[in-house]
């Protein structure tokens, strides 16, 4: 932790500088004269920039609950708003009315005679990690016959909850799309670009046309930039997380209070 508050005063201390360099250069170059006072109004840009991006930090630092997760408010080319959840045990109804069990085994479901998962059977049952079991049948139509999806592949739709389903192809993963993700992930973006505008064009006093051109550029680099602070943290919470079993016994302390 304390090497991630480092890092956020250096980057403080070289944006303020970068900052005040800039924009004593571009205004006296475009201008007839930069602005006064540089002496605050670049450590003021600077840190509100750095803010932000502590905001931005502390939510893909808090969106990582186990050890195996990834950070979910990514810049928007690394930005990821579904979810994949895969299953370790499968127990399929096949054609004959038989109840068959499979597990994940590499990278395929295997039965204990080593067989493989049939394609397309009439119902999935899933187990989770709690021994839940989860049922996933194909829709149908009036003679009972597979309606697949525009795509040509055949979905699975839980049981009571549609908005989950197994695709045809990738038997036991579950894709779930979060919105909320989406946009939080746009706001944090968005609202760094809006930053570095309000920055150059009220603090550092650049004409609005030309803070908006800058801030873009600006904003551009950083997105580039982010990964390597948000991969930091991310690392930081990883490692501040409880080990599993620890985990799991407050999990069911706080279930059974």
């Amino acid at each position: 932790m304390f090497n991630l508050v480092l890092v956020l005063l250096v980057v403080f201390a070289v944006l303020s500088l970068v900052l005040a360099a800039w924009t004593l250069f571009f205004q006296g170059y475009i201008y007839s004269e930069p602005v006064e006072a540089i002496y605050w109004r670049a450590p003021a840009a600077g840190a509100a920039l750095t803010l932000f991006l502590c905001l931005w930090i502390i939510f893909d630092y808090r969106s990582i609950e186990k050890p195996t997760d990834e950070g979910r408010y990514r810049p928007l080319h690394e930005l990821s708003v579904r979810e994949t959840e895969r299953y370790d045990k499968l127990t399929i109804l096949t054609q004959d009315g038989k109840k068959v069990s499979y597990t994940w085994q590499g990278n395929q479901y295997v039965s204990k005679t080593g067989r493989r998962l049939p394609e397309r059977p009439l119902e999935i049952i899933a187990t989770d990690k709690e021994g839940q079991e989860h049922v996933f049948k194909p829709k149908t139509d009036d003679k009972g016959y597979f309606k697949v999806e525009e795509n040509g592949r055949l979905r699975y739709y839980e049981e009571g909850n549609p908005k989950r389903y197994m695709e045809e192809g990738y038997p036991g993963a579950i894709t779930i799309y979060h919105f909320s993700w989406l946009m939080i992930g746009l706001l944090l973006n968005f609202g760094f670009l809006a930053v570095w505008f309000l920055c150059l064009w009220l603090l550092l006093r650049f004409q609005w046309s030309h803070a908006l051109g800058l801030a873009f550029v600006a904003w551009l680099i950083s997105l580039f930039v982010l990964p390597m602070l948000l991969t930091q943290a991310e690392k930081v919470r990883k490692e501040r997380l409880p080990p599993p079993s620890t985990a799991a016994m407050v999990k069911d302390r706080n279930e059974a209070a």
